[in-house]
């Protein structure tokens, strides 16, 4: 991924800073940052993982690694999707257990401040008034047994008037084991059923000697369902070790793991390789950092080994999309303070932000996403410092497609409102905002590859910048080859390589983020004023953003999104573009995409074309196309 002829090739497109991004976050693992470190049982090398926070010159960190977690909850994630919960597997020695990290001893506060729950998704309604929880340790004492119709069951927050306990669900005096609990008379018709766990026993297994193992709740297995009238329970819950088992969702995962855990399918480049590669140009680096699925020693000591390695750092970034991952505010707020408290020991001018969020696209941020935010920010200002509230620069993804089968144009013109609308509401925040990831869409798609995917991005990118945005992060930096998650063959690539093959090729969005970094932004860097535009072209089907370049010269970024006719433009009261310019243009006539498969190709590839024009006179802008015009 990162060779020095792939490196080059990732550099000619211009773009600034890099940002470190982070699977493991995403799909319910850990992260071994250096694949040297200590375990907190070492003799059976399983426990709390801590990479060594020492750099060896002769021993760089070129590889990382994801490992599963064995004490998961969740059928989904947000990754590979290729995990299942232990809640329902169906195996009695494997149980899920809750974050040590969210009990009194480390966050302070009493347990009944940061819940644990268990909830069970049976996709339809069914018939419940019984349960047997099958308890490991530690179990709980004080808990109720809920259950849902319908409404936003799964958010962070648990909105009031949802979730009703059951006539005998409320436990006060629990003692584990695995009883038969009968929760009402008759049974209630309901596809939800939730565990709401507020106090523990403090009890570990046998032998345990590590504090963290008696901290939190854990459950072997669930089995929910009715008592009939001749005694005879019926259970609701499908039982299997895969994703055809019962939904189930879990408030936190206890980030204990095994050296077996390792996922062969999460592999990331090493820190040091990143660093040495020639990929960050000697700038300072956006860093992800663990906190839902790592413990905070491991956070910190990945901090003090940035330091010790003499690495810059712009920036850590605290957590990935905790949001879309259902954990309650006030629990993420918790363990973020943990986090950056420590980093802030070692590293007091350390600029923290984050977390970044699910989406910022207007359709999602409903009152719950915005509540979310919100709730966060109280929690964690309940955790400040010396130095004030702990800051939370905003980081946000935006892939405002998850359609990939609409006609680009539609969506096209849908794009800008979108960006509009989330930057309005994320202004109320009064936070920095960064585009910590843009694309297309979350999902592979033949879009992100032919012009109209590379007109989005350039869009994207300009759009967000001229709103107040602080910076913007592309994905999809290193070549790849594409891929297909609903059937449409794409990838977020601006460099595709086949596999197996050391060629690369650009795809029509390294064009035109090379036309963004080199004719509209000066190349050099600097202080770019942005200037106002106004246009009688429809605005579904044209956009334009001007800048003052620090260099005294200006450029006007021109996007026609109708599909059959140009554009034609005349600009008319500002002096900066006057006379001669450089008019550069990347249209139909440079690229067309040939969709075949995994074969897909650019069967048209060229370069952007770049011709001397007089700015005071009429200017066409082809038909589906990026043109910037650039003053001398």
């Amino acid at each position: 991924m990162l060779s020095p002829e792939n490196v080059r090739q990732i550099l000619r497109a211009g773009l600034g800073p890099v940002s470190f991004r982070l699977r493991t976050e995403l799909g319910v693992e850990a992260w071994h940052w250096n694949p040297r470190g200590t375990w907190s049982d070492p003799r059976h090398q399983q426990g709390y993982w801590t990479s060594s926070a020492t750099p060896q010159r002769d021993r760089p960190i070129l590889l990382s690694y994801g490992y599963k977690l064995p004490r998961r909850g969740d059928t989904h994630d947000e990754a590979n999707d290729d995990g299942y919960s232990m809640l329902d597997d169906g195996d009695a020695a494997t149980f899920w257990k809750s974050n040590p990290y969210l009990a009194s001893q480390f966050t302070g506060e009493p347990d009944a401040h940061h819940p644990a729950w268990v909830l069970i998704d049976f996709e339809k309604p069914v018939p419940l008034n019984a349960i047997r929880i099958h308890w490991a340790d530690p179990y709980a004492t004080h808990f109720d047994v809920e259950y849902a119709d319908s409404g936003c069951v799964y958010f962070g927050q648990h909105p009031r008037g949802v979730w009703h306990r059951f006539e005998n669900g409320r436990i006060t005096r629990g003692t584990g084991g695995a009883p038969l609990s009968i929760l009402s008379k008759d049974p209630i018709k309901a596809r939800y059923l939730r565990i709401w766990m507020t106090e523990g026993s403090g009890t570990a297994a046998t032998g345990s000697k590590d504090v963290r193992d008696r901290l939190g709740y854990a459950i072997r297995e669930i089995e929910a369902g009715w008592r009939d009238a001749a005694g005879v329970f019926h259970d609701q819950v499908h039982h299997s070790a895969n994703q055809r088992q019962t939904i189930t969702y879990v408030s936190s995962t206890d980030p204990w793991h095994r050296a077996s855990d390792r996922d062969r399918q999460t592999e990331q480049p090493g820190i040091d390789l990143v660093f040495r590669s020639g990929i960050t140009r000697g700038l300072p680096t956006m860093l992800a950092v663990p906190v839902l699925y790592g413990t905070p020693e491991d956070a910190i000591a990945l901090a003090a080994y940035m330091r010790r390695a003499n690495h810059p750092i712009a920036r850590f970034e605290l957590g990935e999309e905790p949001d879309g991952q259902r954990v309650d505010p006030r629990d993420f707020a918790v363990l973020y303070a943990q986090v950056a408290r420590g980093i802030r020991h070692i590293e007091p001018h350390a600029i923290l932000g984050g977390p970044s969020f699910m989406t910022g696209d207007a359709d999602y941020l409903g009152l719950l996403y915005r509540d979310w935010l919100r709730r966060f920010r109280r929690a964690l200002a309940g955790f400040a410092d010396k130095r004030g509230e702990l800051p939370i620069p905003l980081l946000r993804v935006s892939y405002p497609f998850d359609d990939v089968w609409t006609p680009e144009a539609g969506q096209l013109a849908q794009a800008p409102g979108k960006l509009a609308g989330s930057m309005r509401h994320f202004s109320t925040e009064h936070l920095p905002i960064i585009l910590g990831e843009y694309n297309y869409s979350a999902y592979f798609t033949e879009h992100e590859v032919d012009l109209g995917g590379a007109m989005l991005n350039a869009e994207t990118v300009a759009q967000f910048l001229c709103s107040g945005g602080q910076a913007a992060y592309f994905y999809g930096c290193e070549p790849d080859a594409l891929n297909q998650t609903t059937g449409s063959w794409g990838r977020h690539v601006m460099l595709l390589q086949a596999k197996g093959q050391n060629d690369v090729t650009p795809v029509a969005t390294f064009h035109a983020l090379r036309m963004i970094s080199s004719d509209w932004l000066n190349p050099q860097g600097g202080l770019h004023q942005v200037l106002r535009v106004h246009s009688n072209l429809p605005a579904d089907h044209f956009s334009a953003f001007a800048l003052q370049r620090p260099d005294g010269s200006a450029s006007l970024l021109m996007i026609n999104k109708d599909p059959s006719r140009p554009a034609l433009i005349t600009l008319r009261g500002d002096r900066a573009f006057h006379g001669a310019a450089t008019l550069v243009t990347y249209s139909a006539r440079q690229y067309h995409w040939y969709a075949e498969g995994p074969h897909g190709r650019p069967t048209r590839n060229e370069p952007p074309l770049q011709r001397t024009v007089r700015a005071d006179q009429l200017l066409t802008v082809p038909a589906w196309s990026i043109s910037i015009l650039r003053s001398p």
